[in-house]
């Protein structure tokens, strides 16, 4: 694995030292070099922000929360060559780990994109809350800050659900939040929010980012018990921002 600033354009390159880089200057001074717990190789922790969410390993991109599924997949599922892998991400830091499944599929989600469309890279359109895949067809899927950005979290897990096998999984992350519930909600194709001011992230297939439609916290499986699916928090706090694994697992007893 090589640095992934290699493989960016130099006009990429440039527009992230202009929007990222240079207005956080400041923050540079606590860049580290160690090894990166998502490639295991020694890199530079660039920082670029308050927390770890912007500190970033330069060689595969992977912050704190990508180190954690990185360390988590490796723990829970030393056998990946036997599973078949879906991933909510398309430009993951993960991609390394999982694409030594028997199947992986790595994914984006457009609305204006039909879904199961293949793009000639072989990275697939598709919806959590209504995949274009059979029943019981995956083992495991994968979302770092996704769930967030879902209009209906519950259709999400119901079709997670849907899709795996007894006893398959999917492990996530999204931003940690002291509680679980809804700053806005689609009503008849139009977005109303019930928290201002609205929330939106960085996102790679729009310069607006992507609205923040939910806050998770630990009551998450308490708010949202989903047939067939046991969630639970998977590993404990870490950061100064709390970050923590999901887990979604399939019930062996049906649906």
């Amino acid at each position: 694995m090589g640095w992934w600033l290699a493989d960016l354009s130099s006009a990429d390159i440039a527009r992230k030292v202009r929007t990222r880089l240079l207005p956080n200057l400041r923050y540079l001074p606590e860049s580290r070099l160690r090894t990166c717990r998502a490639c295991r190789r020694l890199s530079i922790i660039l920082a670029f922000g308050a927390d770890e969410e912007f500190r970033a390993c330069l060689r595969c991109r992977a912050n704190l929360r990508y180190e954690l599924l990185a360390d988590y997949l490796r723990g829970t599922f030393p056998r990946m060559e036997d599973l078949d892998v879906l991933e909510l991400d398309f430009q993951s830091p993960l991609r390394h780990i999982l694409e030594r499944a028997r199947s992986y599929r790595p994914t984006f989600y457009r609305p204006d994109t039909p879904l199961g469309l293949r793009r000639t890279d072989g990275i697939e359109c598709q919806d959590i809350t209504q995949l274009t895949l059979p029943d019981a067809s995956l083992d495991l899927i994968v979302s770092s800050d996704v769930l967030e950005h879902v209009p209906d979290f519950g259709a999400a897990m119901r079709e997670s659900a849907r899709v795996l096998r007894p006893n398959g999984v999917h492990i996530f992350t999204v931003p940690p939040r002291p509680k679980t519930f809804q700053r806005a909600i689609v009503d008849g194709g139009k977005v109303t929010h019930l928290v201002t001011p609205p929330e939106y992230h960085r996102d790679p297939l729009s310069p607006n980012g992507v609205l923040c439609f939910w806050n998770f916290g630990p009551d998450l499986p308490r708010v949202f018990p989903i047939k067939g699916l046991q969630i639970r928090q998977a590993t404990t706090p870490e950061g100064s921002s709390g970050r923590v694994i999901w887990e979604a697992r399939k019930q062996t007893d049906g649906m």
